[in-house]
């Protein structure tokens, strides 16, 4: 087996996880295989013409992108109007063997490629899924035709399984990285308070919400990376809801009391071994198996609910929706229509519209739709309690 060089795998699985460093790996091939360029790309069968959907360069061809991209990237390229590969497809191929052209298209594409500033062009690839596929393209310079010989056959039949694995591996990380990025969006949209921490009470992780909710908190506090409770019963309890749930013992728990803004706290087991760090955020990433995830509510307080959302989510009237963010924070229907400078007969006509839009026949239900609607998440934070 022709031996690979250590800095090229090196490179080429460091790519995993960044993936700027293809720029290493495609300048050794160059260099290794004697070539004027070397591209990886990932192309896409879902349409009729192969696109591609993912590109990166050698050095070379990184300075000359616009000139090589103008035909020999272009639907004029023969290659790219060639029967899609097939997910099982796998190997070596070149324009001179892999192509069903005539003399006289293989003439026109020679022609082509030099006027992009490339030559013929050879390649190793393989399928990634029904409709993509993953190619090692390396051109030749302007006037040198000849296809790939045996020594080179040779170097990319020894780094195919290298490429296969670290490719597949790059893209799960990648759609993992994605669905990371959307998940953590998701959770500091929430209004609900997330935090992380082991039976220390040391916080790894904690969201947005988190931070906002405990800023001054009489019942609970964030300080110095450790979360505590001011009070000693609730530090105990806290200490051995954390303690209970590190086991596998889901539980929850009140700081305070009723009248004096209480925390709700729930306690989920086994944050980082369910892989929920790898899922929130990098905090988690390197975490105990101690680690729980605290979830965190103020149930007095007021959760103010946006107008213009509930516009646009309920297709209320502005007037409507000013009116229904009112009574879901708590307002009197009286107390609107003194505030709006209107009539409580006018404010009962909106609210008659309001449970005609809505489906709802009586002001609780109407409140509840409103509470449980996007429009209020995320809104919950730095509202006075509800008054007595």
């Amino acid at each position: 087996m022709t031996h690979l060089d250590d800095t090229l795998l090196l490179n080429l699985y460091g790519s995993i996880e960044q993936e700027g460093r293809w720029l290493a790996v495609l300048d050794l091939l160059r260099e290794r295989l004697g070539v004027h360029s070397a591209v990886a790309q990932v192309l896409s069968s879902a349409r009729p013409c192969l696109q591609q959907v993912w590109t990166a360069r050698d050095s070379l061809s990184l300075e000359h992108a616009k000139m090589h991209d103008s035909w020999a990237n272009s639907g004029a390229n023969p290659r790219f109007h060639r029967r899609p590969p097939r997910r099982s497809d796998s190997g070596i191929g070149s324009d001179f063997r892999s192509l069903d052209l005539s003399d006289r298209e293989h003439a026109s594409m020679r022609e082509g490629l030099a006027r992009c500033g490339v030559g013929p062009g050879f390649w190793v690839g393989f399928g990634l899924t029904e409709t993509s596929h993953f190619s090692l393209v390396f051109h030749r310079a302007p006037g040198d035709d000849r296809d790939v010989d045996a020594g080179e056959e040779a170097v990319l039949q020894s780094l195919l399984p290298h490429l296969r694995q670290s490719v597949r591996l790059w893209l799960n990380t990648a759609e993992t990285a994605r669905r990371v990025r959307a998940l953590e969006q998701a959770v500091r949209a929430t209004d609900l308070a997330m935090v992380a921490c082991d039976r220390a009470m040391r916080v790894a992780w904690h969201n947005p919400m988190a931070e906002a909710l405990l800023a001054g908190n009489p019942h609970l506090t964030m300080r110095g990376g450790l979360l505590t409770a001011p009070a000693v019963p609730d530090n105990a309890a806290l200490r051995a809801l954390v303690a209970d749930a590190a086991t596998g013992q889901a539980d929850v728990l009140a700081l305070g009391t009723s009248g004096d803004d209480p925390l709700h706290v729930r306690a989920v087991a086994g944050a980082n071994q369910a892989g929920i760090g790898a899922s929130i955020g990098a905090g988690l990433s390197g975490s105990t198996r101690d680690e729980v995830l605290l979830l965190i509510a103020a149930p007095e307080r007021r959760t103010q609910a946006a107008p213009a959302d509930l516009a646009r989510l309920f297709r209320l009237t502005g007037a409507e929706a000013q009116l229904a963010a009112a009574l879901a924070a708590g307002t009197t229907l009286s107390d609107y229509a003194a505030r709006r400078g209107i009539t409580v007969g006018t404010a009962r006509i909106q609210l008659k519209q309001l449970f005609g839009k809505t489906g709802t026949g009586r002001q609780a239900d109407l409140v509840r739709l409103v509470l449980h609607s996007l429009s209020s998440q995320g809104h919950r934070v730095a509202i006075s309690p509800q008054p007595n």
